[in-house]
């Protein structure tokens, strides 16, 4: 079932997300062979190539000054170079759109650069990846939106590829926050980012890493959002990105007014063929409903009249009454 998403004509809502599948030719292949609409390939990340110089820059500095600085020039050309040749090799295989993530450190990252390179590469779009951890108690949350905003519309501004913008559910008002983003040339968001999050050994009293998957609830945490922000910024595609792992949660996604979801998870636990039930799933759903296209019913569950109550409700009222007698 067709869709069009950042203005790209995609052939099914389900992009694979950017993840280890759509870091090589044949991964991007399967995942187009079981019908994904789009996929993002695997971020590049400027915080890696920092922390790899840092860390050969300390072994070599009694020896060069300035081991540093030039580790960062070398590994940085190098490893843009792999990200410009899987984008090269990937459109010679693939005839899906194909979205270049990006994330950089920070508000004077090179987040320029690196959508300069991938718009010329040939990326159908790019999604930048923006998260600013918060750590200063001076920096009120006003500027740290900003610096979204700024960051962004430096990046729209230098090139011609629709840009979206992946976003973390961490705001007080994420629908303002979303407003300057298209103010400023931004065509999408995704709802949401996943971050990485650590856990605690209490026997060793250290932080671990945790499991970097989803899980189908989490899906909950976005559908309201999609809702009230496809009503309240109807020109802004949404893409959802969290919880979303069958058929059912597409089309959840869909009647929220999202334009399309992104899958990595789910392919985790099911392998690429995933997509391909997903999209079954939404055909036979459609059918069943009479629905001949997905903009008949796209977003029938936005934010309005009939759904102002439950969009807007956050605190439970009824519910374990046996459990407080």
């Amino acid at each position: 079932m067709k869709t069009k998403y950042l203005g790209l004509e995609l052939s099914s809502p389900v992009i694979v997300g950017s993840s280890p599948y759509t870091s090589t030719v044949s991964g991007l292949v399967r995942c187009a062979e079981n019908g994904a609409g789009a996929a993002v390939l695997k971020s590049i990340f400027e915080e890696q190539i920092l922390h790899h110089a840092a860390s050969l820059g300390r072994q070599s500095e009694s020896y060069y000054g300035d081991a540093e600085l030039y580790l960062q020039r070398y590994l940085g050309d190098n490893y843009k170079a792999e990200f410009l040749q899987l984008l090269s090799d990937a459109r010679a295989k693939c005839s899906m759109p194909l979205i270049a993530s990006i994330n950089c450190v920070g508000l004077d990252g090179e987040w320029v650069d690196y959508a300069t390179l991938m718009a010329q590469a040939g990326a159908s779009a790019l999604e930048l990846n923006i998260f600013l951890q918060p750590t200063d108690i001076h920096t009120s949350s006003q500027e740290l939106e900003r610096r979204y905003a700024e960051i962004a519309g430096k990046v729209a501004s230098a090139v011609r590829v629709p840009v979206s913008v992946k976003l973390s559910m961490r705001f007080t008002n994420l629908f303002a926050v979303a407003d300057s983003l298209e103010a400023r040339g931004v065509k999408g968001v995704v709802l949401f980012n996943r971050f990485f999050e650590p856990d605690i050994d209490v026997e060793r009293m250290q932080f671990i890493e945790s499991s970097p998957y989803s899980e189908p609830s989490e899906l909950r945490n976005v559908l309201r959002t999609a809702a009230i922000c496809s009503t309240v910024l109807p020109k802004l595609d949404l893409s959802v990105s969290t919880g979303v792992h069958d058929g059912e949660a597409v089309v959840k996604a869909l009647l929220c007014g999202a334009r399309s979801v992104q899958v990595c998870s789910a392919l985790h636990r099911g392998g690429y063929e995933v997509v391909a039930r997903m999209n079954e799933y939404l055909d036979a759903w459609a059918s069943r409903h009479g629905f001949s296209s997905l903009e008949k019913f796209r977003g029938r569950l936005k934010f309005g009249d009939n759904t102002a109550a439950m969009a807007q409700r956050v605190q439970y009222m009824k519910y374990f009454p046996a459990l407080a007698e």
